[in-house]
């Protein structure tokens, strides 16, 4: 028989603090929504759930009114010595020791007070056994909905920890969190395989113009330190012209490719365009982007994520008097449930049809063909699906590597007269993709940073700068959890020919294409992008890594405008360490162990800092262990 107290009382402190933070989400709930964006109304969310977090880790047990106490001291292993421990570890207490329900009641008790159910907000909590395993125990009151189920779902986290065995009876023990710091971090943007003619049949200008802008949303709070842009067109004879914001960029009337530097004024934080117009050159059938291009933003935020790993992979804003051909590179962390591919073409558009393939390791398969109803065209589950499954391959395949999605805005050529325009709304036209997504997120820090590290040998004969070796060598925190690893590569392909293709990280094979051996991988002739994850064990890892590349006559790479890229997580928390004879010494340890996890890249400006007793009647350790708050709409 399930047996619990109909709710408790808190003092007149932890009250108050309650009623400020209902207070606080009122407030920002009465915001109109249609005045926020996607970007902002999450932050919110995140914001609320931070708030809620904190109020719950710091209000103590002793807050709570003598019937309660006596409540939990008579029927659970809490004990008079945690009086005064905040209800965040006595809910990690019963659960240690498996009081799952009296934990379930003292939580769902405590967020019933802050009503955020009465204002349109759903929560969980869950407790997950360590930082390094999966397994995890939803408290209370229930478990998320799927995600199609939800507008948004953001999380707070906590550490929570036992003390250790085997110390002195009676001194002191330190666990700290950074929850306020500045991140040093990287956004980078790469461009996608954008083709539009550019060239008349049967030959010359035909005076379009391949107009792509780049979508680059930075952090609200970003500080900007320094930006370039490396622009790669279609053919090495296209020219174009380049904007940021709006702005044209002094010098950026180019022919092939260029590197634009010194570019941090023209950048702000929050939603940024940068836009490229690629005309006619000297004959080159198309123009548009190589897939080479990319925007490097190096800036510091105080925002805890900024991976955006969103379930949206957006395609960028392209418009064209000619058919256009858009080739969609999509990486996906985690295990993949179902994807769509939606287009907004427009409404009114005077586009026929829209044809979409699928693409893996140079293959490509087709999937259908459709004419724009009020300018939308979409793709569902089962039609892609189909078209995955046509190829050889199911979604669990697909995880952790690149894999493309190609588009066709009417029937595609490379050369043609100018008609009418086609043009792909980048913020409304996405590949959306259900996956399981990568656990811990917001248990860490996640930090981006490019990969300049780099040797190469055996040039093409061919031509300059473009080499048959290349070779990045990177390190990653040993304190730090790698999350994956991306390469934009700067590709040339000898048509007709068959080249070798070799691919290691970390000495393990990851793709091999032999002209030799017809079971080998396929040959990819756009070898643009490149990526995995920590899948298979050993191929990203903390320490030392290393991603090499080998190929024989017919292709090559430029490894100087190419470009790699690493994520990894940083703990934002460090457990209790040893024990010591003064609170002073504890906490200047607690505070020297997460400087050290945090690491170069990441600076705290708030620590917060528990340094509890401890005593002989208390020789148990559990953890540590992570309570996540999990909030959505």
């Amino acid at each position: 028989m399930r047996c619990r107290l109909k709710g408790f009382f808190f003092s007149l402190d932890a009250l108050v603090a309650v009623g400020i933070l209902t207070a606080v989400f009122i407030a920002v709930l009465n915001v109109q929504p249609s005045t926020i964006s996607e970007t902002v109304e999450y932050e919110k969310m995140h914001l609320l759930s931070e708030d809620a977090m904190q109020v719950f880790a710091n209000t103590k047990f002793s807050s709570l009114d003598n019937e309660t106490q006596q409540y939990y001291l008579n029927n659970t292993n809490i004990s008079d010595e945690d009086i005064d421990k905040p209800l965040l570890d006595i809910v990690g207490l019963l659960w240690a020791f498996n009081e799952t329900e009296y934990a379930r009641n003292l939580t769902d008790d405590f967020f019933k007070k802050i009503e955020l159910q009465d204002m349109g907000i759903n929560y969980a909590l869950k407790i997950t056994e360590s930082a390094e395993s999966s397994t995890s125990r939803y408290i209370c009151p229930q478990t998320p909905p799927e995600p199609a189920q939800m507008s948004y779902l953001t999380s707070a986290n906590r550490l929570i920890s036992g003390y250790k065995e085997n110390v002195p009876a009676l001194g002191f023990v330190a666990r700290a969190w950074a929850t306020r710091f500045r991140k040093n971090n990287t956004l980078i943007v790469m461009g996608d395989v954008i083709s539009s003619s550019v060239s008349k049949p049967p030959g010359g200008n035909n005076l379009n113009h391949v107009n792509i802008s780049y979508i680059i949303d930075l952090p609200e709070d970003a500080n900007i330190t320094e930006a370039y842009w490396f622009i790669e067109a279609a053919w090495t004879d296209n020219h174009f012209k380049a904007y940021i914001n709006g702005e044209y960029i002094p010098g950026s009337d180019g022919k092939g490719k260029i590197l634009l530097t010194n570019l941090k004024d023209y950048f702000h934080s929050g939603h940024n365009l940068a836009n490229v117009v690629y005309r006619f050159g000297a004959g080159g059938y198309t123009g548009g982007d190589d897939g080479a291009t990319h925007i490097v933003i190096n800036y510091n935020t105080s925002r805890l994520s900024t991976l955006g790993e969103s379930q949206r992979k957006y395609f960028q804003d392209v418009s064209s008097n000619c058919s256009i051909e858009y080739k969609k590179p999509v990486f996906v962390l985690g295990d993949i449930n179902s994807m769509k591919v939606r287009l907004n073409l427009t409404n009114g558009t005077q586009v026929s049809n829209v044809t979409l393939k699928f693409m893996w390791n140079g293959n490509v398969t087709y999937i259908g063909q459709k004419p724009p109803a009020d300018g939308i065209v979409e793709w569902d589950d089962s039609e892609i699906m189909a078209g995955v499954n046509l190829a050889g391959l199911d979604y669990s395949e697909l995880g952790g590597r690149y894999f493309w999605f190609i588009v066709e805005v009417d029937e595609f050529s490379m050369r043609e007269d100018i008609d009418h325009w086609r043009k792909i709304i980048g913020e409304d036209s996405y590949v959306e993709v259900d996956s399981s997504g990568m656990e811990y997120i917001y248990n860490y820090i996640d930090i981006t940073k490019s990969i300049s590290n780099y040797t190469y040998s055996d040039e093409d004969p061919q031509v300059d700068d473009f080499y048959r070796h290349a070779e990045w060598g990177f390190h990653l925190s040993n304190s730090s959890m790698p999350v994956m690893a991306k390469w934009q590569l700067a590709w040339l392909y000898w048509s007709g020919w068959d080249p070798e293709q070799v691919i290691h990280a970390n000495d393990i094979l990851m793709y091999n294409h032999s002209p030799e051996n017809s079971s080998s991988d396929p040959l990819t002739v756009e070898l643009a992008r490149f990526g995995y994850d920590t899948k298979p064990s050993g191929v990203l890892k903390a320490g030392s890594n290393k991603f090499e590349m080998d190929f024989s006559n017919g292709y090559s790479i430029n490894p100087f405008n190419s470009l790699g890229k690493y994520t990894v997580l940083i703990p934002s928390a460090v457990g209790y360490g040893e024990t010591f004879t003064t609170e002073e010494n504890a906490s200047n340890d607690a505070i020297a162990r997460l400087e050290d996890v945090l690491g170069e890249y990441v600076s705290s400006e708030e620590i917060v800092i528990d340094t509890p007793m401890t005593t002989g009647k208390i020789p148990w350790m559990w953890g540590p262990s992570i309570v996540t708050l999990e909030v959505w709409k």
